[in-house]
């Protein structure tokens, strides 16, 4: 069955029309240009136009230059309309080439079947389907299956989004588990055999799966993750889950289950506010800590380096823990609690989705957990253990462990003092995070003092310093108010301070 509803030579007609209408742009612009540059001289004082659009046309006889792009309407009109007829052309031959395919039995998703790109090559398919259904009893020989398996990756990573869609579609489960089985295992077998090479390495993998998940149709999702588990990061390990509350916060967290919801990556029209994201109900105040410290100090880094794909998949900038930078792709479903609320870290006053998949991307990449728990639960294997590709990895950590995922430098561990710490916000413009030590004494204290925001063995960001004091901002959320701390209290209940380095 083809892609019904759409008029393939009328649309095809539009662009042709709209190419037509570019082409005369630069002759327009240069007329209204003549006349209005005549009027100014003969007015004399006296603009010739006041209307914002019609302005910047007096002088401008030449127009936008060809090949450079931009200026003024109504040139620019030339290269913009022109750009976008030979989109919808291209587009057109890519659907036309999909109706083909579907005639013949590929399956294709619409979502996928729009793409601006090369029109799909059944043989391409043919040949993918053909190199999985290899692997099955092959003799890799002696140096391992690693080359016969790079040279699949090759042939997927190649592939359109149509091709590709449809080699997911019809390649059996068996064959592509099969598949991710060998990839996975990296084993090279016993030393003396050192040129025996196993498995597609972690780094290359990860970058392949995410390749692959930006450009399939949903309907396939499920067959990625069924080969490859470690495209859906796990949370059946946390304390929210094994408690059913956070930790600290108390806030609940029963009913856990996997949801997608509908609110935008970046509310419209609205600057990016970093007092609102709510760290949600895992344990990973000391990332979101630094994330939201980096947000503060440099939102346009945090939107640059997240993005929506036509899929409906999110790509997040993340780097790893040799310092590789990846964009890692995740599905938009999020952990949700028994209400349908996300549990994750979000904007739980414009409803932002942003933050929720970077602590998702990060649960995929974090690789320096060594285990830690909650006060109590020390020893407790269920909490306390070393985990990978999960959102337990993510809980009870050190900032200083994962600065340089977020930002791809390193933090800098300054003196605990007061001084120390307004000089890195202050001077040198740089995100801060501070950490509390444990102890019930401390945490009476610290309640008598700012109530139940003050939490022991929890991570706080800077927000800046009044009145001699500094202002420490809880990643909970707005809903928790600001600690502000004299220089006394501060060297009192906070310690390890870190500052953070992000790119300008």
């Amino acid at each position: 069955m083809g892609f019904d509803g759409f008029d393939i030579g009328k649309i095809r007609a539009l662009a042709k029309d709209l190419g037509r209408q570019g082409e005369g742009a630069r002759g327009l612009h240069t007329s209204v240009a003549v006349v209005l540059t005549q009027a100014n001289a003969l007015m004399g004082s006296k603009p010739a136009t006041t209307d914002p659009l019609l302005s910047p046309l007096v002088g401008d006889l030449l127009g936008p230059l060809p090949f450079f792009g931009g200026g003024n309407l109504p040139g620019s009109l030339d290269s913009e309309l022109g750009d976008m007829s030979k989109s919808i052309e291209r587009r057109c031959t890519q659907l036309e080439a999909c109706n083909k395919l579907t005639e013949q039995g590929y399956r294709i998703d619409p979502v996928v079947a729009f793409s601006d790109e090369k029109p799909p090559d059944a043989q391409k398919i043919e040949d993918a389907l053909r190199a999985v259904s290899g692997l099955k009893g092959k003799d890799f020989g002696s140096n391992g299956n690693r080359d016969d398996l790079e040279k699949v990756q090759k042939q997927l990573d190649g592939m359109t989004s149509a091709e590709l869609d449809a080699f997911f579609a019809k390649v059996p489960d068996a064959d592509f588990r099969l598949y991710g089985k060998l990839a996975s295992n990296e084993n090279d077998g016993s030393w003396l055999k050192w040129w025996d090479h196993n498995g597609i390495p972690e780094s290359a993998r990860r970058d392949h799966l995410s390749r692959l998940l930006a450009r399939i149709g949903p309907s396939n999702w499920e067959k990625l993750k069924g080969a490859f588990p470690e495209v859906q990061p796990g949370f059946d390990t946390t304390d929210a889950w094994l408690d059913g509350q956070n930790a600290q916060s108390g806030q609940q967290a029963k009913g856990m289950h996997w949801g997608t919801p509908t609110d935008p990556l970046f509310a419209p029209g609205r600057e990016l506010t970093a007092g609102e994201i709510s760290q949600g109900r895992f344990g990973d105040c000391w990332y979101i800590s630094q994330l939201t410290a980096t947000a503060q100090r440099n939102p346009q880094f945090i939107r640059e380096g997240i993005k929506e794909n036509p899929n409906g998949t999110i790509d997040v900038r993340i780097w790893d823990k040799d310092g590789n930078n990846h964009w890692v792709t995740v599905t938009p479903d999020l952990p949700m609690d028994e209400n349908g609320e996300p549990m994750t870290a979000y904007n739980r006053v414009s409803h932002e989705r942003w933050p929720a998949y970077y602590e998702k991307a990060f649960a995929l990449m974090y690789g320096e957990d060594d285990g830690g728990a909650p006060d109590g639960h020390e020893g407790d294997k269920r909490y306390d253990r070393a985990e990978r590709g999960n959102y337990g990895a993510t809980e009870w950590d050190f900032p200083k462990n994962g600065a340089p995922y977020v930002t791809g430098n390193g933090s800098e561990s300054i003196d605990d003092d007061f001084e120390s710490a307004k000089k890195a916000f202050q001077t040198e413009q740089r995100p801060v995070v501070v950490s509390t030590p444990s102890g019930e004494q401390l945490q009476k204290e610290g309640n008598a003092l700012w109530g139940n925001t003050f939490s022991t063995r929890h991570v706080y960001y800077v927000k800046g310093f009044e009145d001699g004091k500094i202002v420490l901002g809880n990643p909970w959320g707005p809903s928790f108010s600001d600690i502000k701390a004299t220089p006394e209290q501060y060297e009192k209940f906070f310690n390890d301070p870190q500052a953070l380095k992000v790119p300008r």
